[in-house]
């Protein structure tokens, strides 16, 4: 079977034509500079960072985080960030990345703030953006998560995805200094 590869064009208008998202209660829209305080108090939460596996943010990049704008897929790798709203508060944010235009990969994840867990905003926000990368045709659809974030991998295990790799000491995360074991959990379009 020969596998067209995605067209970012398509990708970029069929991607804005869906903005924002509506799923129960929650708005998945992308982010404007007003969102700063609010992504401020929890994008370098201790809680997060631990399994980001990446230093905390300055002020200069979160407001570049922040800055909103059209999603742009040009090349592998770019990434989608959109805020998750509830009655009007940001309470978090839910990801889309191109892992391959040419194999129609993407990768998904979620991050909350920590005062918001336990009320199924991160289950219906990384459902509806796994249902969005599916609807826009990717074939296979990872989420990478740190061994010890069990929240996440029951947010990905509702939504369908299977645990596919164990990648143990695979990179070291800075938030701890030393290695962090991976888990790469993955759906298929048509697979169950």
């Amino acid at each position: 079977m020969s596998v067209s590869p995605f067209d970012p064009d398509d990708l970029m208008v069929s991607i804005a034509a869906r903005l924002p998202i509506e799923v129960d209660d929650l708005r998945l829209r992308t982010f404007t500079p007003a969102d700063f305080d609010a992504v401020s108090g929890y994008r370098n939460h201790p809680d997060n960072r631990r399994f980001m596996y990446a230093p905390d943010q300055t002020p200069a990049e979160l407001r570049a985080w922040v800055a909103g704008g059209a999603p742009v897929f040009l090349r592998d790798g770019d990434a989608c960030n959109l805020a998750i709203e509830s009655d009007g508060r940001v309470v978090g944010d839910v990801m889309l990345q191109i892992v391959s235009l040419a194999s129609r990969q993407a990768e998904i994840g979620w991050s909350l703030n920590p005062a918001e867990t336990g009320r199924g905003f991160a289950t219906r926000a990384a459902e509806a953006v796994l249902d969005l990368a599916f609807d826009l045709g990717a074939h296979r659809v990872i989420a990478r998560l740190d061994r010890d974030n069990t929240a996440s991998a029951k947010v990905a295990e509702r939504i369908g995805m299977h645990l596919e790799a164990t990648l143990v000491d695979a990179e070291v995360n800075p938030a701890i200094g030393d290695f962090g074991t991976t888990l790469i959990y993955t759906a298929r379009r048509g697979v169950t």
